[in-house]
């Protein structure tokens, strides 16, 4: 990145757009400050941390890229419009795979927001790192570093899976930029480093953070948030062994569903955390965007009223019939094969109804609290650990263990308990992670192909072999025009 840090720029990005830190740091306006002004106190590193934070949520980064991992996936699909509902051209160019490496018009060019926001984030935790011997040597100030170092880590993992092929595909092929040092004016420009050295930085920085973070606060990263974070960069990797101590970890080493959400938490709809939320981020209608956040794409009506759940509901019906009808926009829906994966008591099956089969099934997964988008969403829970521990497990031949740790979330999920089979439980991933930004992502580290022409709900029947070009993100232009050390040649295959 070529920027400079500016402190009221964070500051500003803390009080527009986060909702992570209670104590603000009431700066004067200012156009820059000096290294050492910022970094006088570990109140004023907060702050930049505090940017860093709202960066990773902010919508055109959080909303784009996570509704973009579900809907290039074959079980989520976004309206077409040609049903009477508008799609406002959110999120329809990633469903189309038609992705553009330029800016204008901004609904086909996402990753134009997605790398430059996760990159301003690493600008500003790359500063915390690199300034840390201004800092007094407290225990504050190692939260502080292991909070900056989960935040690197997590952003180049988002990156990396967006704009990069498979670890276990091609390891030594072209990952993403990797900028460690804080930026200046006078940064060396760098070329895209290889997907191998963009992990293992991965690894290192969640290391740093599982091994140091204390922080208990889950609108935070924590220890054990850290720990699902490197277990699922470790399953990238097809590292079953690590994989499965940090799922241990990160579920406090606990698979009998004890400390998985209850039925009744899952039914109410994704707005509020709980205990199995290990990280989340708040989207509250005084700091964000709240009609750009994820729930405002996906929830629509609980129920309505005459018409059983799952049924046609007619288009005129729909501002009629339903209960608290005006709480999200309903572009994203569910294919009816599959709606049809989940048994009938499974609570999972959170799909109210319908006004046409053939433009899916509204979800109801995501819910709102005060007023449309105004919502949590989580960013890692502990389901995921029950499922990254059961896939190692079966992988390193434990066949038992992987059936117990699947049945056990299954049971608790109201679902019918199967094999531990490695399909069963990819199918489970499916069922219980959807809508939370993973589906695109297991695509490319298993090495599937994408099968829609079999869904008559997906208004493009893309099909792909596996490893296709086309599961990255193109590099935007910018940073093919501005970087020197890049030529053309570094763009993704596809986009070139």
């Amino acid at each position: 990145m070529k920027t400079r840090l500016y402190i009221l720029l964070a500051a500003f990005a803390v009080l527009g757009l986060n909702s992570c830190g209670e104590d603000f740091l009431d700066l004067q306006p200012s156009t820059s400050v000096s290294d050492e002004q910022a970094f006088s106190s570990v109140e004023a590193a907060q702050t930049v941390l505090n940017a860093a934070y709202s960066y990773v949520g902010h919508y055109q980064n959080h909303t784009l890229s996570y509704i973009a991992a579900d809907v290039m996936g074959e079980d989520l699909t976004v309206t077409s419009g040609a049903y009477g509902w508008p799609t406002y051209n959110w999120n329809q160019y990633s469903y189309m795979y038609a992705q553009s490496p330029v800016s204008s018009p901004w609904w086909t060019g996402y990753s134009n927001y997605i790398w430059p926001i996760n990159y301003k984030a690493i600008d500003c935790v790359n500063s915390i790192i690199g300034h840390a011997d201004l800092l007094p040597e407290t225990s504050e100030r190692t939260e502080l570093l292991a909070q900056a170092h989960a935040l690197r880590g997590y952003c180049y993992h988002w990156l990396v899976r967006l704009f990069a092929g498979a670890y276990n595909y091609k390891p030594d092929g072209p990952g993403v930029i990797l900028h460690t040092e804080p930026a200046t004016a006078t940064s060396e420009h760098l070329p895209r480093a290889t997907v191998a050295q963009v992990y293992s930085q991965i690894i290192s920085d969640l290391t740093f953070a599982y091994e140091n973070v204390s922080n208990s606060n889950t609108d935070y990263i924590t220890k054990q948030s850290a720990a699902l974070l490197l277990a699922r960069a470790c399953l990238d990797m097809n590292d079953f062994s690590n994989a499965r101590k940090y799922a241990e970890a990160a579920a406090g080493n606990v698979f009998d569903g004890s400390n998985l959400m209850s039925k009744e938490q899952w039914a109410s709809g994704f707005k509020d955390h709980n205990s199995e939320w290990l990280w989340y981020f708040n989207f509250i209608p005084s700091n964000c965007n709240i009609y750009a956040s994820i729930p405002s794409f996906y929830w629509f009506a609980e129920s309505m009223e005459g018409i059983e759940y799952g049924g046609q509901v007619e288009a005129g019906e729909v501002f009629t019939l339903g209960n608290e009808i005006w709480d999200g926009y309903g572009t994203i829906r569910a294919t009816k094969a599959f709606v049809q994966l989940f048994d009938k008591n499974d609570v999972r099956k959170r799909f109210p109804f319908y006004v046409n089969e053939e433009d899916g099934f509204f979800t109801s997964k995501f819910g709102h609290r005060t007023m449309m988008g105004d919502a949590e969403f989580p960013m890692a829970r502990i389901a995921e650990a029950y499922l990254i521990k059961a896939e190692s497990e079966a992988n390193l031949g434990n066949a038992a263990a992987a059936k117990n740790v699947l049945n056990a979330l299954q049971i608790k999920r109201g679902a019918t308990p199967t094999e531990g089979s490695l399909d069963k439980i990819y199918l489970e991933r499916r069922k219980e992670l959807y809508g939370e930004g993973h589906r695109l992502f297991d695509i490319k580290r298993l090495r599937q192909p994408l099968v829609r022409s079999a869904y008559p709900e997906q208004w493009v029947a893309l099909d792909l072999p596996a490893d296709s070009p086309r599961f990255m993100f193109p590099i935007p232009n910018n940073e093919m025009l501005y970087n020197t050390a890049l030529t053309e040649n570094d763009q993704n295959d596809y986009w070139k």
